[in-house]
């Protein structure tokens, strides 16, 4: 059987640039969707820790308005309150984790062709899981060298499922965290 192919050159260069352009426009809105997700999850977590923050400086005000009255009041039972609080503000701090630069450190890791569509960590047991997709075989195991090759994360496992296919690949790859990140160093 012979084929013909009547398409011109240019043609065909125009049909594949049209790909090419399709493609990164795909990724980019898969990109700054998951980018929105994360930054609103940041921003009401900024929120929730602000409402927190704020509630126990208004107990602390009350308590202060109420030294201050110089009513009859137990100045055990203050001081014990007082300190309460400073070590509820103390556990919201050690619990708060700045995402923003841990997040920009990952993202350095991430190769052209490949998209994450979730990261999970589990500080208790420094295990992570990254789920997503890579345009080719080459751009996943690239990204699994740079895992591998970083200073963050360590026993990297990756399903052969993941190397089966050779384009368009759905991957998981999941592993432990080797050095305390920046914002993980108080946990």
């Amino acid at each position: 059987m012979i084929t013909l192919n009547l398409i011109s050159p240019v043609q065909k260069e125009a049909n594949r640039f049209q790909k090419n352009y399709s493609l990164l426009r795909r990724i980019s809105i898969i990109f700054l969707s998951v980018l929105l997700i994360v930054v609103a999850f940041l921003f009401i977590a900024q929120v929730l820790l602000e409402n927190k923050l704020d509630s126990i400086t208004q107990e602390t005000l009350a308590l202060k308005q109420n030294i201050e009255k110089e009513e009859p009041i137990d100045l055990e039972k203050s001081v014990k309150n007082f300190n309460n609080l400073l070590i509820n503000i103390n556990q919201i701090q050690s619990e708060y984790t700045n995402w923003t630069s841990e997040l920009k450190n990952i993202s350095s890791l991430v190769p052209p062709g490949v998209t994450l569509s979730s990261f999970v960590l589990q500080k208790n047991t420094s295990e992570f899981k990254f789920t997503g997709k890579a345009a080719t075989r080459d751009a996943l195991l690239n990204f699994k060298d740079s895992l591998e090759n970083s200073d963050f994360f360590t026993e990297i496992q990756s399903p052969i499922s993941n190397l089966l296919t050779k384009v368009n690949i759905n991957f998981e790859l999941s592993g432990k965290l080797v050095t305390v990140m920046t914002g993980l160093e108080n946990q």
